[in-house]
């Protein structure tokens, strides 16, 4: 279990691009700035502490929960949205690892699938406008169809998901408890 959460947190570190950061340079997310604090949070949580793993991870997914709304509400799909789907999409894997980790696997299986779901989203998006002289103008001929900045990333993070679903499928259910579990979702 505890190699499971270490690998899950160094997925993490990865995805935020901390591993090529430097140690004295402090992150900041300039397209989601309510997950700054988060992501920098996680930085303190030691892998082998599941518990706390999945609350940092999980705080972070939030926050970018929250980031693609407020994108989304602007009108700024891309990069905005995607930016914030890939980000929240790849820390609840890491939440998934985290909930199978502490014997969740029901819970765990939620957030890997809503996981998976965002990062089909930027995977099958495609613009549906044409540059014009003046800006971005719709259009019906959807001359420019190319797909999302974060397609590749996306990708990953299916191909992720999919192994954790796999592996979920072969996971006994907990036993039924009378106190049910809190909702690992929003």
């Amino acid at each position: 279990m505890r190699r499971l959460v270490r690998g899950a947190l160094a997925l993490v570190i990865i995805l935020a691009g901390a591993a090529s950061a430097r140690a004295d340079a402090a992150f900041s997310d300039q397209l989601c700035p309510e997950a700054t604090q988060y992501v920098v949070a996680l930085g303190t949580v030691k892998p082998t502490d599941a518990q706390a793993v999945y609350a940092a991870v999980h705080a972070a997914a939030n926050a970018y929960d929250n980031c693609s709304k407020r994108q989304l509400s602007d009108g700024n799909i891309e990069p905005g949205v995607h930016y914030a789907y890939t980000r929240e999409a790849s820390y609840e894997i890491v939440e998934g690892r985290a909930l199978v980790a502490l014997n969740r696997p029901a819970d765990a299986k939620t957030v890997t699938q809503n996981a998976r779901r965002l990062a089909q989203d930027v995977i099958d998006w495609r613009r549906s406008y044409e540059q014009s002289s003046s800006g971005n103008s719709i259009t019906s001929s959807g001359s420019d169809t190319r797909p999302s900045t974060y397609r590749d990333s996306a990708k990953d993070i299916v191909a992720a998901a999919n192994d954790l679903l796999t592996k979920l499928a072969d996971v006994p259910a907990p036993a039924a408890s009378a106190t049910p579990a809190p909702s690992p979702h929003r």
